[in-house]
């Protein structure tokens, strides 16, 4: 007696969100420097406010506030956040399906 079996198709390789993983990490890498430089603006901003601080890039307008510099700081920090978080879930999920060896047809005899 021959007993076979067979399993649906696998998922195709292609289009997998683990492929993506060393790009996020990568941008999560520059946005956090860019996060960075925009949290010394809005300090350098309140310096100069206080008076102890050099005059100011920007002397009027949108970007002349601390509160734009630090929101755009909080921002720029939670999406490079979310993309490490991303790019982790992504690598643990790739280490998860790399274990797995696909059988696509099994066949035993009894």
């Amino acid at each position: 007696m021959i007993v076979r079996i067979r399993f649906g198709k696998s998922r195709p390789l292609t289009g997998r969100a683990g492929g993506r993983a060393p790009a996020a990490r990568l941008t999560a890498s520059f946005l956090s420097l860019v996060a960075i430089s925009f949290g010394i603006f809005g300090f350098w901003r309140v310096g100069q406010d206080l008076g102890f601080a050099g005059d100011f890039v920007f002397s009027s307008g949108l970007l002349s506030h601390w509160q734009v510099w630090a929101a755009a700081a909080a921002i720029t920090w939670y999406a490079a956040w979310w993309l490490n978080r991303y790019a982790t879930r992504s690598a643990i999920a790739d280490e998860i399906e790399e274990d797995e060896t696909p059988i696509e047809n099994v066949t035993a005899r009894v």
